[in-house]
């Protein structure tokens, strides 16, 4: 081999290699541009528990501070990206293949081949990439599509256990004013008791009654702190951090049951999770049915030739050529398999959406009832059964210090009077979870 041979072959090695590792720094550069650790340390922090301060209480305040610092959506959101970032991935072309060979090469009339060089690039039959993309933007959209259900979920969590907060501190409440008309009787009863008007009986039934409404505000007390846990760790904040007393206790309107209906089957995010996954595997199908063309290798060949050899007629020159070349689809069983997959895939989300629709309806048809009887009850109490009850307790005290009741037909009308002003607390908190129920049923954030 001639000098000039070999400065030709240094030359060709030295520009390959170099381009084979410009590309792989370029990969490495892309593969850099997320952000790496600290990107992750940056989302991490953003979801560790947080004692930040709540200026208001009420149970819409709740809900929005729960939608910025829940760990849940956090997770969904992060879902969404990962698989947008999927559609890059699954639309690009393969890696391009560079060789060198060498060794004992053939001799032509031109010189003997020192060495060969080509890159070779893989190109998928036309359509194949394209639905791998509209693969992957229906997962993404049905990824997009949950979250916004779990958005529902958290809200309507957070609402519930808001009512339950509520229910427990109206407990407590109405309990504490109960036991203090009890003090407020206790006078009465040691009175006559002292003028030999009454039994010590009436002051035992009296304690007992007292003793049940301790035991009761235990109970309350326990539920409220438990309340309160739950929606700490809804808004991701620690154990134990300071909450008001629930305010502002408005319950929107429920609305026409027919439109609710008819809106939530159109445009609930669980509707619209299934519609978009029936679209992703009709595009399984057609990428499963394009499986079976093949698909293309085109490269490009550079052969280095000495201007030495046997015949005096070399004259060194190198050989250029291109190639081209497709993949046998040779074995049909799993390709067809990948379109039975497909198509059972189709008819599994096609069936899943009609269950998703059905109970959509469920739970909006019944959480629209128990909020109408909520309401009916609300008002029956409150006009009614509430102030005719605190009317016969207050007509059988008087009787009493009359002498013309027992004292066990005062504590019956209180015990009834009591127990209206409990059941009142159930209705609003009934009806304040009906609501809850009806507006994630209805997909109203």
């Amino acid at each position: 081999m001639s000098l000039l041979g070999t400065t030709r072959i240094d030359r060709s090695v030295v520009i390959l290699l170099a381009s084979v590792l410009l590309l792989s720094c370029q990969s490495t550069t892309r593969r850099g541009d997320g952000g790496g650790v600290a990107s992750t340390a940056r989302a991490n922090s953003s979801i560790k528990p947080h004692a930040y301060p709540i200026r208001a209480s009420g149970s819409e305040e709740l809900v929005q501070i729960g939608l910025q610092h829940h760990p849940g959506i956090r997770a969904a959101e992060a879902k969404v990206r990962r698989l947008r970032a999927k559609i890059d991935q699954v639309t690009a072309l393969p890696d391009p293949k560079a060789k060198i060979s060498g060794g004992s090469m053939a001799e032509t009339a031109a010189g003997r081949v020192d060495l060969m060089a080509g890159i070779e690039q893989g190109v998928p039959f036309p359509g194949k990439l394209s639905e791998r993309g509209k693969i992957a933007e229906r997962e993404a959209a049905t990824a997009d599509a949950n979250l916004e259900a779990v958005k529902l979920q958290v809200a309507q969590q957070i609402r519930q256990f808001y009512w339950s907060y509520f229910l427990a501190s109206r407990t407590t409440d109405i309990t504490s004013v109960s036991r203090e008309v009890l003090e407020l009787v206790r006078g009465t009863i040691d009175a006559r008791v002292a003028a030999n008007q009454a039994t010590q009986g009436d002051q035992l039934r009296l304690a007992t009654e007292l003793g049940d409404i301790e035991k009761t505000l235990i109970g309350a007390k326990q539920r409220e702190g438990s309340a309160k846990a739950m929606l700490n760790a809804l808004l991701n904040r620690p154990a134990g951090a300071a909450l008001s007393r629930p305010s502002n206790l408005t319950v929107p309107g429920s609305g026409e049951l027919r439109t609710l209906l008819a809106t939530t089957e159109a445009t609930h995010p669980e509707v619209d999770a299934s519609r978009t996954q029936i679209e992703a595997f009709r595009h399984r199908l057609r990428a499963a049915e394009l499986e079976r063309y093949p698909d293309f290798m085109f490269g490009l060949q550079h052969g280095l030739v000495s201007d030495s050899g046997l015949a005096p007629s070399v004259n060194g020159r190198d050989q250029i050529f291109a190639s081209i070349g497709v993949n046998i689809p040779l074995w049909q069983k799993p390709r067809r398999a990948k379109i039975r997959e497909a198509a059972e895939g189709i008819e599994e989300a096609e069936s899943r959406l009609a269950a998703v629709r059905a109970n959509l309806r469920f739970r909006v048809e019944d959480a629209w009832l128990r909020a109408q009887s909520s309401r009916d009850l609300i008002s029956l109490f409150e006009e009614q059964i509430i102030p005719e009850s605190k009317q016969a307790f207050d007509v059988s005290l008087q009787s009493y210090a009359a002498e013309k009741l027992t004292f066990v037909d005062v504590l019956d009308t209180w015990r009834k009077w009591l127990g209206f002003q409990l059941q009142q607390a159930h209705n609003h908190t009934s009806l304040g979870k009906a609501a809850a129920d009806l507006r994630s049923a209805s997909g109203d954030l």
